[in-house]
């Protein structure tokens, strides 16, 4: 039976599918290419057809998470139908409603000790963050010209503890613990005044 584009599609999705659960549930270091493999209900050899080694899948994973993440990140700052209180509220709740890509793009750091071969994937996290708080720079300032808020400290500052309470909700979350949208609402009040 000939296998089409859409068949090595979907397996490659399987792969992935499987690994970023079993990477979430297990840690990448615990995790086997043939538990991969069997958990999306293939073989080994079907796992190297497609990826050379765990490392690549964690890699891709890793990747696509970053992507999802950035594009969420860019949508909740750039929706037209909310206030500008509302936009910072939803790029602060996204750690809790993308838990597992934002774990498995945390685990690279920790990884990297023992696994000095994602020294370029930690350095794609990092431009990921750096973009995040020019993203979140850009839009206070712009907010702020447009008098829709007015920020309590420099941007910068505020920027800066923008990004540390993001940081920090992520790790709350990861603790199994719950932030309220009023919560979200409260911690932007300290930041700066709405208007």
């Amino acid at each position: 039976m000939r296998r089409t584009k859409e068949d090595a599609l979907q397996t490659r999705c399987q792969l992935l599918q499987a690994a970023k659960a079993l990477f979430n549930e297990k840690g990448f270091s615990r995790t086997t290419l043939a538990e991969i493999a069997e958990k999306a209900g293939l073989t080994r050899g079907a796992a190297y057809w497609h990826f050379k080694s765990k490392d690549e899948i964690f890699i891709t994973i890793v990747e696509q998470a970053l992507d999802d993440m950035t594009a969420s990140k860019k949508q909740a700052l750039s929706s037209p139908d909310c206030s500008a209180k509302e936009r910072l509220q939803r790029l602060l709740a996204l750690p809790c409603t993308l838990p597992t890509e934002y774990a498995l793009v945390n685990s690279v750091a920790t990884l990297l000790p023992a696994y000095p071969q994602f020294a370029e994937l930690e350095a794609s996290v990092q431009r990921h963050k750096d973009q995040l708080r020019q993203l979140v720079q850009d839009f206070l300032k712009d907010a702020q010209q447009q008098g829709l808020l007015t920020l309590h400290a420099s941007t910068e500052s505020t920027t800066k503890l923008f990004f540390l309470l993001f940081e920090g909700l992520y790790f709350h979350t990861q603790e199994g613990k719950v932030v309220t949208g009023e919560e979200l609402s409260d911690f932007l009040e300290i930041l700066c005044q709405f208007h």
